[in-house]
């Protein structure tokens, strides 16, 4: 909210990162040794070889990964990762799960060496019990839900504008494109959406088998996603494998009903009050000898809001603003108001505080200025926290 709904307000905005992301190195697909298994080691390494024939795959444009290390270190078929899991029961609609699988924490792989990163991909239980992961976890459970809901679901391998390597999952339905999910984002797009992300695809995946896209095109909106089109996706196990020997190869190590564990009102009100008690804290504190006085009535109309907001977020719907700045219609009668929501998965104090000083807000001026906070904590299963923290700065208007 600016200070005159009136005035027609602009932002400019530049990005740059100092010193540059490093980008993952392109090159040619590798396999790993799979010392236990030569039929299925056999029957990868001539599936490499042939993709890898293709110029795209090749200089590294388009990511192919057949196995991932499992938490053991062992190398692991990817098709294994994949299988329909009851999701958690307090969550039946597909935007509740793509929202609670936003919301658990993002995490990349430990960086195990100067030289290299180990690319460990976790089981769903594993996922839940570290409670963080990076792209492929947030995917590969989405996905796994879905299919659950007897959705025909893929995950889907590619590059995006800023991810060398990038996970989303495919939904295909009959007459249409199907649908994209960017499960870290918790965003969707049509799958012939040109403002969708994702670049270029690679390879997607099932419980049962690899796709490796060897068509001209690889953006998503203009490749084609007819699977049974040789000459635009090769598979990993063709017609002539054995049935008996790819189900043992491809035989998961997810479990069809993971532990879930309900959220406690208790531990939510608590989390609650200590995220309040700490940012009116910060605000004072970084205020110095400035006054900071708080208004308790306004802070009343922010939680209402707040409350709205994931309610909209869980439902997948948009909030209005319109809608919203009615709610504090009352308060724009006599005050100018400065601030918006902050929404957040929850990690540590630490983070909500820098998200905080972000904004800025503490800098605030103005005649009879006061602050109002609001802060909302929704309880998910696992220990999967949304955070809503709303800081207004109040000067009078009269």
């Amino acid at each position: 909210l600016g200070r005159d709904g009136s005035a027609r307000a602009t932002i400019s905005l530049f990005v740059t990162v100092d010193p540059p992301m490093p980008s993952r190195p392109r090159g040619a697909p590798t396999l790993p040794e799979l010392e236990d298994d030569a039929a299925l080691a056999n029957v990868a390494r001539a599936f490499a070889a042939g993709v890898g024939a293709h110029a795209q795959f090749a200089n590294g444009a388009r990511p192919l990964q057949l196995f991932a290390l499992n938490s053991v270190g062992e190398p692991t078929l990817v098709c294994r990762y994949v299988r329909a899991q009851s999701p958690p029961p307090e969550l039946r609609q597909v935007a509740e799960l793509q929202r609670f699988v936003r919301l658990i924490p993002f995490l990349e792989d430990v960086v195990t060496s100067v030289e290299a990163k180990a690319d460990v991909w976790t089981t769903t239980e594993e996922f839940l019990d570290i409670g963080a992961g990076d792209g492929e976890e947030h995917a590969l459970l989405l996905c796994n839900f879905l299919l659950h809901r007897k959705e025909e679901a893929y995950v889907v391998v590619g590059r995006s504008s800023i991810e060398e390597r990038a996970f989303y999952v495919l939904v295909r339905k009959e007459g249409t494109a199907g649908v994209l999910y960017n499960a870290v984002s918790g965003r969707s797009y049509a799958a012939d959406d040109a403002q969708c992300p994702l670049a270029a695809v690679g390879m997607l995946f099932n419980g049962s088998n690899v796709w490796a896209n060897v068509q001209a095109a690889d953006a998503p909106g203009v490749l084609s996603w007819s699977l049974a089109e040789p000459a635009s996706w090769r598979r990993l196990f063709g017609e002539g494998a054995v049935q008996e020997q790819v189900g043992s190869w491809t035989h998961s190590v997810q479990l069809a009903t993971p532990a879930y564990q309900r959220a406690a009102e208790e531990d939510k009100n608590d989390l609650e009050r200590e995220i309040e008690r700490a940012v009116r804290l910060h605000v004072e504190e970084r205020r110095g000898t400035r006054p900071t006085d708080w208004n308790n009535h306004v802070r009343r109309t922010l939680k209402q809001i707040l409350v709205r907001l994931e309610a909209d977020a869980r439902d997948g719907v948009s909030s209005k603003p319109d809608e919203l700045k009615a709610e504090l219609a009352d308060v724009l009668q006599t005050n100018f108001v400065v601030g918006f929501p902050l929404n957040l998965t929850w990690t540590d104090i630490k983070q909500v505080i820098d998200a905080l000083d972000a904004t800025d807000i503490h800098n605030n001026a103005g005649k009879e200025l006061k602050f109002a906070l609001a802060v909302h904590v929704v309880g998910y299963p696992n220990s999967v926290y949304s955070i809503w923290v709303y800081v207004a700065a109040l000067t009078s208007s009269r």
